[in-house]
């Protein structure tokens, strides 16, 4: 029954900007992302983890450098499941933009039936996460996993053996830490959303894809 700690990539330039970045590899992490990955050296050390799977992308493997650094022995693989969800021509696009596409509703409302044009489907990411966790399934120390924001909401629909209907019922920010306990007689969300800084929920906006919130990235960056 090992402990999946998730980390979503600290923030990013597109976070700062507002775009869906996708599986954009020349995405990088911003400044303040850069400051959240080196404060999150020390809470990491006190995980006792055994064993790192990272995204194959930039921002994800900017974020876990720091730590690794300091943690040569700690075994670290590249994990293509991992990948942030594919969005198709809607990669790389300003989420303000597409938050007037006529098929937005539907990526809010019924994810379920929903397939980005040329991109991946909600089904398909569901079924990558689940084979991620019957791999994790088999791990008997303590796993971090180096992600994206959406990927992580599908961890937690997973876990909770919820439809992909409630996905969009999540919000996982940039550089925090979700929690699960897996087991083969099933699965505990122990925490969501952990961030060392305390979160402005005033300004949270749910239904964002990339897993962020946007309002909140926005006051970040004016705070710097």
């Amino acid at each position: 029954m090992p402990i999946v700690y998730l980390l979503r990539h600290a923030q990013s330039e597109a976070n700062i900007k507002g775009i869906l970045a996708g599986r954009d590899d020349s995405v990088n992490l911003s400044k303040f992302g850069q400051k959240q990955a080196s404060n999150l050296v020390g809470y990491l050390e006190n995980l006792n983890i055994h064993q790192v799977y990272c995204s194959p992308l930039a921002r994800c493997i900017q974020t876990i450098n720091p730590y690794m650094k300091k943690n040569p022995r700690i075994s670290f693989d590249f994990e293509p499941q991992l990948l942030e969800m594919d969005y198709g021509t809607w990669s790389g696009k300003s989420l303000k933009i597409l938050s007037r596409n006529k098929l937005w509703k539907s990526v809010q409302s019924s994810p379920e039936k929903f397939k980005f044009p040329e991109g991946e489907s909600f089904k398909q990411m569901r079924q990558r996460v689940d084979l991620m966790i019957e791999k994790l399934s088999k791990a008997k120390e303590p796993v971090l996993l180096v992600t994206h924001g959406d990927i992580i909401k599908m961890f937690i629909t997973s876990a909770l053996n919820a439809p992909i209907n409630q996905f969009q019922s999540y919000v996982i920010e940039p550089g925090s830490i979700t929690t699960l306990n897996i087991s083969k007689s099933g699965h505990t969300v122990l925490q969501t959303n952990y961030s060392q800084k305390q979160s402005n929920f005033k300004a949270f906006r749910t239904n964002i894809l990339g897993g962020g919130n946007l309002i909140q990235l926005r006051a970040k960056r004016k705070l710097k």
